[in-house]
């Protein structure tokens, strides 16, 4: 994938992809449901013009203790949602101590590969933590090949539950979403090359669903840009209000470990 701090937002999405009801799922916040699909859409602050990104559960593996699933991801060209630009493979696992990803993909058009992906990721705490107060760490590694070059992120992250309210985005209203501020700093290496900058995320959840929507602001040196990615539509997911624990107020660290 091109060597640019806007592609760090996109990853990130990878991490958030969904959100069930309570009972056999492994975390309500992060669903892995056979065949579950998200559609969502991306594009810089106060543009019209977005990449469409759609995130399908592959394979499924859920055991006592561990759940386990593939999701794969295609991402169209800004604008033209019929040319497929890049693909990934997304692997999850789920456990008592939260949900954890690893990521390969390429980008490319027509079959032409013009770059690669590899991350670890956090995910998300359990989910019988995730309540208004509640703060976690975790951190991220993303690398790439940009034209034989490698290219390093690494990025430490702190996330705190603000509350529950209301969101609106294309794929409905939604009462009871989770609103979740994370901070992140990133230092960037490419070659002899590093550089620094600083990520401010608001992201949304709501049960049955999961992520509906996330703003980013980018910041790097006296540049800073933002995006804004929403929910356009689901499938194979049933909605459901925040767990009544979600708003009891009390809050603990967690760290979580890619």
């Amino acid at each position: 994938m091109p060597h640019r701090l806007g592609c760090l937002p996109a990853l990130l999405l990878l991490v958030a992809a969904a959100t069930p009801a309570r009972g056999d799922e492994c975390n309500a916040y992060f669903p892995l449901r056979p065949d579950a699909r998200w559609v969502y859409s991306e594009g810089a602050a106060g543009t019209s013009q977005t990449m469409l990104r759609t995130i399908t559960v592959m394979s499924l593996a859920a055991g006592s203790d561990v759940t386990t699933a593939e999701l794969q991801q295609q991402v169209s060209l800004p604008g033209r949602p019929d040319v497929i630009a890049g693909t990934a493979i997304t692997r999850v696992r789920c456990d008592a101590s939260g949900v954890t990803l690893t990521v390969d993909g390429s980008a490319g058009v027509a079959g032409e590969t013009s770059g690669v992906i590899k991350a670890k990721l956090p995910g998300l705490p359990p989910d019988s933590a995730l309540k208004p107060g509640f703060s976690w760490r975790g951190d991220t590694e993303v690398e790439t090949m940009d034209a034989g070059v490698r290219v390093v992120a690494q990025g430490a992250r702190g996330s705190r539950v603000e509350g529950v309210e209301s969101v609106t985005v294309p794929a409905g209203t939604f009462a009871d979403a989770l609103k979740v501020a994370t901070v992140q700093t990133l230092t960037l290496q490419r070659g002899k090359d590093t550089r620094y900058a600083r990520q401010q995320l608001l992201e949304w959840y709501v049960g049955g669903v999961g992520l509906v929507k996330r703003e980013t602001r980018t910041s790097q040196g006296q540049d800073a840009t933002g995006s804004i990615e929403q929910l356009q539509s689901y499938s194979g997911l049933t909605p459901a209000p925040a767990s009544p624990a979600a708003r009891d107020g009390s809050g603990t660290a967690f760290r979580s470990s890619p």
